[in-house]
């Protein structure tokens, strides 16, 4: 079964629960030499997980023990061999492991069929292995998102914005496929509408997805349409005032959360498009907030 199957039966499996939030650190390393080749942290733990790692290896690979899971401070170690590689999965303790077990068995055998080659030829260089995060994270992401929500690029006129932290996975195919999301993010397309755009899988879109929330490169709102909802949070700002004119007021008021901007725009002389222009500027601007309608 392919890592992509695996990966869309454990999601529905799991799609009542918060399953992403037991996920702390997942690491791949090669069996012969005990060499981490890629390892991924995801929330904090009260240990250090590479200890934690290097102490299960040390057991399976220099005492040729099987082991299979191993319970620290309240974690679970989920442990899995491949031919040529060992996967570490750290996760709270569930009530069922066997879909994270599952999901692990899927990335290791991905992982060897992808880089068969490099493997057989070990050379030590672990760099080229690192774009196979997204991989990993497209099983197990850092957060997962509603496919509905739009992405906007975090804004450099922010005055907290201190800069795009680096993202270690950026690298080889992996950073043409991130490069490519951040190029159609315009906070107005929907992550689906993305997706769509750029051709990539699901699996693809749900890491990198998740990598720009993590890193701080992108915040996530909803899709302001002509269906929308909005109420009024706050008075406009003098500044907005002057940029769209005294009848922003009004436009502010008729948004009570009874009437959807369709039923505003009839109201107001604003066509439909500038009318979703200028409800995007105050939802920004705190202005208008989302109806429940």
């Amino acid at each position: 079964m392919l890592l992509s199957e695996i990966v869309s039966t454990f999601v529905r499996m799991c799609a009542t629960s918060d399953y992403e939030e037991h996920v702390r650190y997942v690491s791949l390393v090669r069996r012969e030499g005990g060499e981490p080749v890629i390892g991924i942290t995801y929330r904090e733990m009260s240990v250090d997980p590479d200890l934690v790692a290097s102490f299960v290896l040390a057991v399976i690979i220099f005492e040729n023990r099987q082991l299979r899971r191993f319970v620290k401070e309240g974690y679970v170690v989920v442990i899995e061999e491949g031919k040529e590689m060992v996967g570490l999965l750290i996760i709270d303790k569930v009530e069922d492991e066997d879909p994270y077990r599952e999901v692990l068995k899927g990335i290791i055998r991905t992982f060897e069929t992808v880089y068969e080659a490099q493997l057989e030829s070990w050379k030590g260089d672990v760099r080229p292995f690192r774009e196979f995060a997204l991989s990993i994270l497209g099983a197990y992401p850092y957060r997962r998102f509603d496919w509905e929500l739009v992405p906007r690029l975090s804004r450099k006129s922010d005055p907290a914005f201190e800069g795009y932290a680096p993202i270690p996975w950026s690298v080889g195919e992996a950073d043409k496929k991130i490069q490519t999301v951040v190029s159609f993010v315009n906070g107005k397309r929907t992550i689906l509408e993305i997706m769509q755009s750029t051709g990539l899988s699901q699996e693809d879109m749900v890491a990198i997805v998740s990598i720009l929330d993590h890193f701080g490169w992108a915040t996530f709102g909803r899709k302001i349409t002509a269906e929308t909802y909005l109420v009024k949070v706050s008075d406009p700002h003098k500044f907005l005032v002057g940029v769209y004119g005294e009848q922003i007021n009004r436009f502010v008021e008729l948004c009570d959360g009874t009437k959807n901007l369709e039923d505003v725009a009839a109201l107001l002389s604003y066509s439909m498009e500038v009318l979703l222009t200028v409800a995007k500027s105050l939802v920004d601007a705190g202005v208008l907030g989302f109806g429940e309608t």
